[in-house]
């Protein structure tokens, strides 16, 4: 009896499964071993002791020197989280303080850090309770960026910055959000990725800003209808998941932003305008850096519109990124642990090694610069390497983020082609699908419920 034929893959779809599970595998387990080691990171700054408060005294010993500080003990015995107050309700703004349970992040991360802290009772077990919740996040974030690009989510996945930022604070949970939406998009839901971005936005306010790009990017396409769904479902999500806590205790709500724009930029928040402008006050800092963030975000959006002009799609990710960097550099404050936020960018965009690379060294000058700065503040001493650290760190990430800017406006996206390889990773011929980031102009035929409608699309 002859021994039977082997199976044919079923098809294209087949290869390109097989081919990308490896790249995903090894990026989702190096995110995990990362994460892992950011939780090494903190534990220097937990017990063995703890005081009346549940507040470690190895926290305030080693924070600085060890390099382990984290937002996350700091604000335990602050904002009412120790005492599992329900965030917004009945909290207020006194001043510069936030008071019964406000709490300077919007609602979801609000909601994050109340029932995290329920189980807790000491400030270390708020902290490894909320590295068992938020490290999901990072591994999904490292998995849907894989997905996108392959290897190319080493970026993210291996990037020191998971040891020193993961559990600093709660930023995990809105790169995942956004990595959820670049996601929706690549799939050709537009809207549920300004579903995605709406999240976001409840998480940390940023994301907001995604959605206007992705608006012209509707309109580019002509599809004025997705582009009033987009406005009308982040609009309508973000109000939504609001709402509640606005109509129970609109001055508790507010607090949260009111606090942000009452911060002025001191010792704290790592800008230049503290570094390089501090004779500024914060109420004119509250007028000129919108009016410069928003010039910023005009140059991008209006950038990205100007390639359409040569049949070109409009450049999302791209613009979104540049937005970013503006955003970063002119806001008043610039914590560490927003290059977060900005890594996914290095993996989505087709920048080259040098870029990010030369960035993660300023922020690591930055970052350990800045805490043993603050020990040495502490010890009552004030010049010395460590502030020299932290101020060219300050100032080479500000150099870079301008660079950046027009650096991700012109660069090709790294997104692999829908059901196809990305441009590094494709081997043999290419597919008849081009990568989102190629040049080529493609007919393409989308076929919706009821109707179907062909165009011609080039991606950038």
């Amino acid at each position: 009896m002859s021994s039977p034929a082997p199976a044919e893959a079923d098809s294209d779809g087949g290869a390109v499964r097989a081919r990308w599970v490896g790249p995903v595998g090894l990026v989702v387990g190096v995110a995990v071993l990362m994460l892992i080691l950011g939780w090494f990171g903190k534990v220097s700054c937990i017990g063995p002791t703890y005081d009346a408060n549940g507040i470690s005294t190895a926290f305030e010993a080693h924070k600085n020197t060890y390099l382990c500080y984290s937002d996350i003990q700091q604000l335990w015995p602050q904002r009412g989280i120790s005492d599992h107050v329900f965030p917004y309700v009945h909290g207020s703004l006194l001043g510069e303080n936030l008071l019964n349970g406000a709490i300077e992040y919007p609602v979801l991360t609000g909601l994050f850090v109340w029932l995290t802290a329920l189980f807790a009772h000491t400030d270390g077990q708020f902290l490894a309770i909320s590295a068992v919740f938020l490290a999901p996040f990072g591994v999904i974030t490292a998995w849907l960026l894989a997905k996108l690009t392959g290897r190319r989510a080493l970026i993210w996945a291996a990037a020191p910055a998971l040891i020193f930022y993961g559990y600093l604070n709660w930023d995990l949970l809105v790169c995942a959000s956004f990595a959820a939406a670049v996601w929706a998009w690549w799939r050709g839901r537009p809207v549920a990725a300004a579903a995605w971005l709406a999240v976001g936005a409840a998480l940390k306010l940023y994301p907001a800003m995604f959605v206007f790009p992705l608006i012209l990017e509707r309109l580019a396409a002509r599809d004025r209808r997705g582009a009033v769904r987009v406005a009308l479902t982040a609009g309508g999500l973000w109000l939504l998941i609001n709402l509640p806590f606005l109509l129970i205790n609109p001055h508790g709500w507010w607090a949260t932003y009111a606090f942000q724009k009452e911060r002025h930029a001191g010792i704290t928040t790592n800008s230049i305008w503290f570094w390089g402008f501090g004779g500024i006050s914060t109420g004119t800092l509250n007028w000129l850096t919108p009016i410069l963030i928003l010039v910023a975000w005009a140059g991008a959006l209006g950038y990205g519109w100007r390639r359409t002009r040569g049949g070109e799609p409009y450049p999302w990710i791209q613009v979104s990124g540049a937005m970013l960097c503006g955003f970063l550099l002119l806001n008043k404050v610039h914590s560490p642990q927003y290059l977060l936020w900005l890594l996914p960018f290095f993996v989505l965009i087709r920048v080259r090694w040098g870029w990010w690379v030369s960035y993660w060294v300023f922020d690591a000058l930055l970052f350990a610069g800045l805490f043993e700065w603050y020990g040495v503040l502490t010890a009552g001493g004030d010049e010395g390497l460590a502030k020299e650290a932290a101020v060219l760190g300050v100032w080479g990430r500000a150099v870079m983020l301008v660079l950046l800017y027009v650096v991700f406006l012109v660069s090709p996206l790294a997104v692999r082609a829908r059901g196809g390889a990305t441009d590094a990773d494709r081997s043999g011929a290419p597919s008849s699908t081009p990568p989102v980031g190629s040049s080529t102009p493609v007919a393409r035929t989308t076929s919706r419920p009821g109707r179907s409608t062909s165009r011609t699309t080039s991606t950038q």
